[in-house]
């Protein structure tokens, strides 16, 4: 999903390039648990099903797919849609997470440690963090990839102005190029 972020940026966005700061972007790979059948339960998973405790640090891992990025576009982590109103398996639609049909979040949910033993590109053996079609936050195989929509987060520089909007949905802001 990074190279398609990527591909999307250049192709959408790199005109404003000047106004878009590179920001920190988190996968976080953390293990919560891994049970006696092999699978992996991360981080986020255990935070926001088990414990409800969201936050805004990305944990650190010794994995090499993990970890924090610098980059100029990234995908809202599932901590950050739970900061917002999100709450797995259970639907909102007051929050401003309510977008459009099922969209892909940057961050795994469970995996299956014996198939990635075997063959760790295996998609099949991943679960990612999503929002639904009913605006809760949920998990979906990797392997249905095609499902899911793909919503890039950028962020602006600081001294970014503003010309007219008030940052609400009816009124977005509109930046001074």
């Amino acid at each position: 999903i990074k190279t398609y972020l990527e591909n999307w940026y250049t192709t959408n966005m790199s005109e404003y390039d000047n106004l878009i700061a590179n920001t920190r972007y988190c996968n976080d790979t953390s293990v919560f648990e891994i049970n006696q059948y092999g699978a992996i339960y991360y981080g986020a998973y255990g935070r926001l099903i088990d414990n409800k405790t969201p936050q805004f640090t990305c944990p650190n891992t010794e994995k090499t797919y993990g970890g924090e990025y610098d980059l100029k576009i990234g995908l809202l982590t599932a901590d950050e849609a739970a900061f917002a109103g999100g709450k797995y398996r259970t639907s909102n639609e007051d929050y401003y997470l309510q977008k459009m049909d099922e969209y892909w979040l940057g961050t795994g949910s469970t995996g299956d440690i014996s198939s990635m033993m075997r063959a760790p590109d295996l998609e099949d053996s991943s679960w990612v963090f999503t929002i639904s079609n009913t605006y809760s936050l949920s998990s979906f195989w990797v392997e249905n990839k095609s499902y899911h929509n793909v919503i890039p987060v950028i962020n602006l520089k600081s001294d970014i102005l503003y010309t007219s909007g008030n940052g609400t949905k009816s009124s977005p802001y509109v930046v001074q190029p």
